[in-house]
């Protein structure tokens, strides 16, 4: 048989482990000590995060659609800037720190290991966000056909009337089953593509075998991070200087703990 008819070999992905229902307390405990590693520079992330959430509100506070589209991008963009995140509890795992590996410069060079995985990760975020963009758009022309309002203003006149409430858990349905199908894609691939050099489809297929392998354990991690994140914007987003950080360190030990090191 000539090489030209040899069947290529199945594509191989790294085991992924079992891990226990309380993992995420441990995962919040290494990244809490990442944190203060060196921590004027996982701070500047979650500065420069609080920051660019306070503008989108500012600017996009009494425009609904707009507001909708801006926040669903600032999810979806947060956990990709926390790849230089990933990048430090990367060096923090096999190196000593030092003045020179823990640099700002080095965190945000890590999409230098594996930019092409890290590009379709990114790609796949914004198709992400235009999908619930016009899904959006689409439902909340049939929740409200009054005039345009602030996005606070406008729930409270969808909760005031029944009528609206059907079309209202619609909404939020399908915003709940959006967000767990980032989170199942993303929860493990994103630090992978940091950590390895693999493919995006590789992360993303580990990524949903370590959350269908750990149901329960990763819903909790997720109630973990809603609950984080809801913690972050209840504080006028001052809370993300520290909570991004620190949930951007844990996600990388969460990574760790949940797919098997390819060296054993």
């Amino acid at each position: 048989m000539s090489s030209s008819d040899a069947v290529s070999p199945a594509p191989t992905f790294p085991e992924v482990k079992k891990i226990g229902f309380t993992a995420p307390w441990r995962w919040l405990a290494r990244g809490w000590a990442d944190l203060w590693v060196q921590p004027r520079v996982s701070l500047f992330y979650g500065l420069v995060v609080a920051l660019a959430g306070g503008l989108i509100l500012v600017t996009t506070a009494h425009l609904p659609y707009l507001f909708n589209a801006a926040i669903t991008g600032f999810m979806l963009v947060a956990p990709v800037l926390a790849s230089g995140l990933y990048e430090l509890s990367r060096r923090y795992l096999h190196e000593t720190p030092t003045a020179e590996s823990v640099t700002l410069a080095a965190s945000l060079a890590a999409w230098r290991r594996n930019p092409s995985g890290l590009a379709g990760f990114a790609l796949l975020a914004l198709l992400a966000g235009t999908a619930w963009q016009v899904i959006s758009v689409v439902l909340l022309a049939l929740l409200y056909q009054g005039n345009a309002m602030s996005p606070l203003a406008m729930i409270g006149e969808i909760l005031r009337h029944p009528q609206y409430m059907p079309l209202f858990l619609v909404y939020v349905g399908a915003g709940g089953m959006l967000t767990a199908l980032v989170f199942a894609a993303s929860v493990v691939s994103l630090p992978m593509l940091v950590d390895r050099r693999c493919s995006f489809l590789c992360g993303l297929v580990t990524s949903f075998s370590a959350v269908a392998e750990n149901p329960l354990p990763l819903a909790f991690w997720a109630l973990v991070i809603m609950l984080l994140t809801g913690l972050g914007f209840a504080s006028g987003l001052l809370g993300f200087v520290v909570i991004l950080p620190w949930l951007g360190h844990a996600s990388f030990h969460a990574y760790r703990d949940l797919v098997a090191d390819p060296a054993r």
